[in-house]
């Protein structure tokens, strides 16, 4: 190959990655909020399709009458299922609030000892740590009444209005989902006989594999995280065992720091306490969660991402300043799509350029 045709090949690629990645943050921004609910009905269609084609097939039951009554069973397991969970959380939720006082002397305390302590070691006159950590939260709980506080109570106004709406996004979520399982094998010949059908399924397949492969495995993962969690602290006679347990299941999901975030502190703060037993447990726990995930990701994503921890962690963080919280998925999500959109365009056009330099 020439030095030109490689420049020439060299800015191609270079090119794809820049309109690729234009693209995707473009439809993450406009277009798929106006099909996220669509693309939710979709997926609930497809869980529940199998059951739907058992009904029509064995039972002679119309496909719509079939969806409504899987959706139904599915609605029926998961709603019952989230509200005992939920339940669950929102009580040791109420009663951690309620023991925050109860919380602050107890630290209070802790930063008493400690503050002498630091005066002692520095020769500094006694007091001198303490008024400086007095101030400094004198100086943030300002800052919390005047500019926290008021966005938390806007937040609150809009989340409440945004459950509105919710529940007619939830009905048109549910409708859509019958009719798409009504209609889904002629959706599918249809979109089969379109003459753009090889070049976008060459590209969905890919991305499906990818994404839905990352999506299950943090799921699956997460998960196992949160049981092993709950299980030790419930060991621990923690009161606040599921709560904190699913919580540092999701810490666990970011990459590189993981749930180390919270067990590292705890653990050192554990051994300071003289609680041995405590910090024990808890490095038990964190070391089986490490292992869990370093085992399980490689075996349940495979080679079909190839994405670094570093680069995952660097679209979170961009997704989080593009998309807020949603971003944490969407980042990932959207690293998968460009990667694989990349790869699929510039294998189509090596495979075009052979053919053409082919002798006849």
């Amino acid at each position: 190959m020439k030095s030109g045709e490689g420049n020439n090949v060299k800015l191609k690629w270079f090119l794809t990655i820049i309109v690729t990645t234009v693209g995707v943050y473009l439809s993450f921004r406009f277009i798929l909020p106006l099909i996220l609910p669509f693309l939710v009905a979709y997926f609930l269609a497809w869980i529940i399709r199998p059951l739907t084609e058992f009904l029509y097939r064995r039972l002679k039951l119309p496909r719509v009458v079939g969806g409504t009554f899987s959706l139904l069973v599915l609605v029926g397991l998961v709603g019952t299922g989230c509200y005992y969970l939920c339940n669950a959380l929102i009580k040791q939720a109420i009663t951690l609030v309620k023991n925050i006082p109860v919380y602050f002397g107890i630290l209070a305390g802790k930063l008493d000892y400690l503050c002498k302590g630091c005066d002692e070691l520095f020769g500094l006159a006694k007091g001198t740590i303490r008024s400086m950590v007095d101030d400094n939260m004198s100086s943030m709980l300002n800052h919390m009444k005047t500019s926290i506080m008021p966005d938390i109570t806007q937040q609150t106004i809009t989340v409440a209005v945004g459950l509105v709406s919710a529940v007619g996004i939830i009905l048109i979520i549910l409708i859509a989902t019958v009719l798409i399982v009504k209609d889904l094998p002629d959706f599918h010949k249809r979109y089969e006989s379109n003459a753009l059908y090889k070049d976008v399924h060459a590209i969905t397949s890919k991305l499906s594999e990818a994404g839905i492969a990352w999506l299950r495995t943090q799921a699956i993962i997460m998960s196992i995280v949160a049981v092993i969690c709950v299980l030790g602290l419930t060991l621990l006679k923690n009161e606040y065992a599921l709560l904190l347990g699913i919580g540092i299941a999701f810490m666990d999901a970011l990459p590189i720091l993981g749930s180390g975030i919270v067990f590292i502190p705890w653990i050192i703060i554990m051994l300071i306490s003289g609680n041995i037993y405590a910090a024990a447990i808890l490095a038990t726990i964190y070391l089986i969660a490490q292992i869990v995930r370093e085992v399980l990701e490689p075996k349940l994503i495979g080679n079909r991402i190839g994405v670094k921890p570093l680069f995952t962690l660097i679209a979170m963080y961009i997704g989080l300043n593009l998309f807020s919280i949603a971003g944490f998925i969407l980042g990932p999500v959207g690293l998968i799509m460009i990667i694989t959109i990349v790869k699929v365009v510039n294998d189509r056009t090596n495979q075009n350029s052979c053919k053409q330099e082919m002798p006849l």
